[in-house]
C-alpha cells in the first residue's frame, strides 16, 4: 500500500472520527443533559416526600412504610428484613415492570447510596439535591465515592437529640407560650432569636413539633436543627483530635531535641575534660 493511499485512509478515519465526536457532543449537551435534569429533578421531588417520612414512631409514616414495601414486593423486589425508608422510596419509584428484578438492582442500588448520602449530608435537601449530584459529577461518580455505612438522617436525629439531651444548659428562657407547652417535658423546642450588639441574642419566635389549634408542624426544621447538633459535635471532636495530635507531636520533638542536646552537652563535657588530662 502506497503512502498515498495510507495518508489518505488515515485522513478519512480522522474524518470519521470526528463527526461521531460531535454527534457525541451534541448528544451530551442535549439528550444527555436533559435526561440527566430529569432524572435528578425526581431525586427533588422524592426527597420532598422522605421529609414527611422520617418520624418513624408516627402511625401514618408507619402505614407509608408499609404499603411501599408491600407493593414494591408484590412486584417481585427483594429486600433485607427492614429495609431504610429511602431503599423504599427509590426501589417504587424507579423499578421498571417487565425487567427482571435482577437486572435492575445495580442501578437501583446506586440511586439508593446517592440518596442516602444525600439525606445524611448537611445543608442538602429537596430544594439542591439535583444540584448537588450535578456538581459531584453525577450519580456513578457520588456511588463510588460513598459507602454503605454512611449515618442516615434518622441516626443523625436520634444522635442528636441524645447530645442536646446530655449538654450543659447554656440559658432558660420562659415566656407565655413556653408556659403553655409547660406538658411537653422533654420535648426539642427550637427558639429563634436576632444576634444583638452587646453579645446577647433577642428571643423572638418559638417552635414546637407540634402546636394545640395549629395545623403547621416543625417538626422538619428540628430534625434539621438536630442534624446540625450531630455534625457540629462530630467537628468538633474532630478539631479537638487534630489538636491533641498536634500537641503530642510538638511534646515529642521537644522532648528529642532536649535529648540530643544533653548528648552533645556530655560529648562536649567528655572532650574537654580529655583535653585537660
Amino acid at each position: 500500500m502506497s503512502n498515498r493511499t495510507i495518508t489518505k485512509e488515515v485522513k478519512s478515519f480522522q474524518n470519521e472520527m470526528s463527526k461521531v465526536r460531535t454527534t457525541a457532543t451534541d448528544w451530551h449537551s442535549v439528550e444527555y443533559t436533559n435526561s440527566n435534569n430529569r432524572l435528578y429533578s425526581i431525586f427533588a421531588e422524592l426527597y420532598t416526600l422522605y421529609d414527611t417520612c422520617v418520624d418513624v414512631n408516627a402511625q401514618a409514616n408507619q402505614r407509608k412504610r408499609k404499603w411501599l414495601k408491600e407493593t414494591c414486593e408484590a412486584k417481585g423486589m427483594k429486600f433485607s428484613r427492614k429495609p431504610t425508608i429511602q431503599t423504599l422510596l427509590i426501589n417504587f419509584a424507579f423499578f421498571v415492570e417487565g425487567v427482571e428484578y435482577t437486572k435492575q438492582q445495580k442501578r437501583l442500588s446506586s440511586y439508593v447510596r446517592v440518596f442516602t448520602t444525600a439525606t445524611a449530608t448537611d445543608d442538602i435537601d429537596s430544594s439542591n439535591i439535583a444540584e448537588w449530584i450535578a456538581e459531584n459529577g453525577g450519580i456513578e461518580n457520588i456511588r463510588q465515592q460513598t459507602t454503605k455505612s454512611a449515618t442516615t438522617k434518622q441516626q443523625r436525629i436520634e444522635k442528636g437529640k441524645q447530645l442536646l439531651s446530655d449538654a450543659e444548659v447554656v440559658a432558660n428562657v420562659i415566656t407565655q407560650q413556653t408556659k403553655e407547652n409547660a406538658t411537653k417535658v422533654d420535648d426539642v423546642v427550637l427558639l429563634v432569636g436576632v444576634q444583638n450588639a452587646d453579645g446577647s441574642v433577642s428571643v423572638k419566635h418559638t417552635i414546637y413539633s407540634a402546636e394545640e389549634g395549629s395545623k403547621i408542624s416543625g417538626q422538619t426544621v428540628i430534625n434539621t436543627a438536630l442534624c446540625n447538633v450531630f455534625s457540629k459535635h462530630n467537628e468538633t471532636t474532630k478539631k479537638n483530635a487534630v489538636k491533641e495530635t498536634a500537641e503530642a507531636e510538638a511534646k515529642e520533638s521537644t522532648n528529642i531535641s532536649d535529648i540530643v542536646e544533653k548528648e552533645k552537652a556530655t560529648i562536649s563535657f567528655e572532650n574537654e575534660m580529655k583535653e585537660v588530662a
